[in-house]
């Protein structure tokens, strides 16, 4: 009976910390700025029988958009309800990262492993939007997890559902193969076949129907981003540094003075995952989601060199209440309402109000097709990702936009608005010479809290209305 409540107690703790993490985040979900109404777009257009890369440009490979559709068909629209999507899988994410920590070190090391991940400043920030990172480390997270259970073939599944999510969990998987080649030779082709198993003949079918579109659009389109679009790597590079200092430290310090025991498994799924950040220039905050599960382990390891010390329990507890309850202060205070988008319901009323169900608007990727599935107005020519990259590494032309919002009734766009009244910040995915010829400014929305723009523009684009300089 004692060993029963023993085994029993840990697996009741995990959902302590896991029930903190979902009620601090559901107190933070709102509609924000983010790529990932994009993908929640697309999730529509595939249910209503569209094909990703024959019918509309996507940059990354399908699943994402898939699930989005899947949540859609159990959601209808409450589309707010999406943004569980990442959280879900955040929470799976954990539960593998306990799993196997507990399989090799005990129950509390797996318990101190998988709050170290939740509540990490990367995962409480991120998670508030769909970007794709949380499926495909939950699904990286599966295969390491899969890995431990000496089950090779289930691992590579899951490592073929991270491909088919990011083609960037190339980096970690290798590091996977690695391992077993290494230390598991008699199960390398085991997990080879897992990991082929889905990708390849899901990569074979959008190859062929969408004509070859697929890859130049998963993986050409990425090289040409090598280029160094985007922020300053160093930049984002310190701020993940700094927001996470605990779990480099104590990932760094692991290196140096772990030298019993060492989990080679994680230590070459990070090493090779290095090399992303490493070799490709177009590096944001997100992508260190791929590694944070890494380092909440090693960190967790390096910790537990100290098991024998006086009053260690009490003092891990402290340290782990300090940093959940520093870490969320932090991140509610001071990033939870950021780039939230406070005038979504009059917005749409606005749309709605002054258009008819089959005209179409067009506009920025992080809010024209949010307002698009909210209001029930298609985008033109199905335009979600109007990601500026796209323009700037030429996989679509500023004629190519112009051809396909011919008649749009509105663009919705981002931008700053100066002192002066003056008007400046448009991306390069904003047709700036059709807006001057066709549309005029009908609504004018001020952003406080957002990382680029100050505002947001409406503009009517019916030809018979006076244009305006921009």
């Amino acid at each position: 009976m004692k060993n029963l409540k023993s085994l029993l107690k840990p697996n009741v703790l995990f959902f302590l910390p896991v029930s903190l993490f979902f009620i601090i985040k559901l107190s933070q979900i709102s509609y924000k700025f983010s790529d990932g109404f994009t993908y929640m777009y697309m999730g529509n257009l595939v249910l209503e029988g569209l094909v990703p890369y024959r019918d509309f440009f996507l940059a990354n490979p399908p699943l994402q958009i898939y699930f989005m559709a899947l949540g859609q068909i159990f959601v209808g629209e409450n589309f707010l309800l999406l943004k569980l999507i990442p959280l879900f899988a955040t929470i799976g994410s954990s539960f593998f990262i306990y799993g196997f920590m507990k399989r090799k070190f005990g129950d509390i090391q797996a318990l101190t492993a998988s709050i170290l991940f939740l509540f990490s400043f990367l995962i409480l920030l991120t998670t508030d939007y769909s970007t794709g990172i949380h499926l495909t480390l939950f699904f990286t997270l599966g295969a390491i997890y899969f890995t431990g259970e000496e089950r090779a073939f289930l691992s590579g599944v899951f490592g073929s559902l991270a491909l088919l999510t990011r083609i960037y969990a190339i980096f970690p998987l290798t590091g996977i193969g690695i391992y077993y080649l290494i230390y598991r030779r008699e199960k390398f082709l085991s997990f080879s076949a897992g990991t082929l198993s889905l990708f390849f003949p899901v990569s074979l079918i959008f190859q062929i129907i969408s004509h070859g579109a697929y890859l130049d659009q998963i993986l050409f389109f990425r090289l040409n981003l090598v280029s160094g679009i985007g922020l300053s790597k160093l930049k984002i590079i310190t701020f993940f540094i700094m927001r996470d200092l605990t779990l480099v430290f104590g990932t760094l310090f692991y290196m140096i003075f772990c030298k019993k025991r060492r989990e080679m498994l994680i230590i070459l799924a990070t090493g090779l995952s290095l090399i992303l950040y490493t070799v490709y220039s177009d590096i944001y905050y997100l992508y260190f989601g791929l590694i944070i599960g890494f380092l909440a382990m090693f960190t967790t390891r390096f910790i537990f060199l100290f098991k024998e010390t006086i009053h260690f329990k009490k003092i891990l507890t402290l340290f782990l209440i300090i940093l959940v309850v520093t870490n969320s202060y932090f991140y509610v205070e001071n990033y939870g309402s950021n780039s939230e988008i406070v005038f979504t319901e009059d917005l749409v009323q606005f749309v709605k109000e002054n258009s008819y169900e089959n005209q179409t608007i067009y506009g920025s990727f992080e809010i024209a097709p949010l307002i698009s599935l909210i209001s029930n107005r298609r985008l033109a020519g199905n335009m979600a990702d109007t990601n500026p990259k796209n323009v700037l590494t030429n996989i679509i032309t500023i004629n190519d936009i112009e051809e396909k919002i011919s008649g749009v009734k509105f663009i919705i766009v981002k931008a700053n608005i100066l002192p002066g009244g003056g008007i400046t910040g448009f991306d390069a995915s904003t047709p700036s010479e059709y807006i001057n010829a066709h549309c005029t400014v009908s609504k004018v929305y001020p952003v406080e809290k957002d990382y680029s723009n100050n505002a947001v523009l409406v503009f009517d684009c019916e030809e018979s209305k006076t244009s305006t300089q921009i």
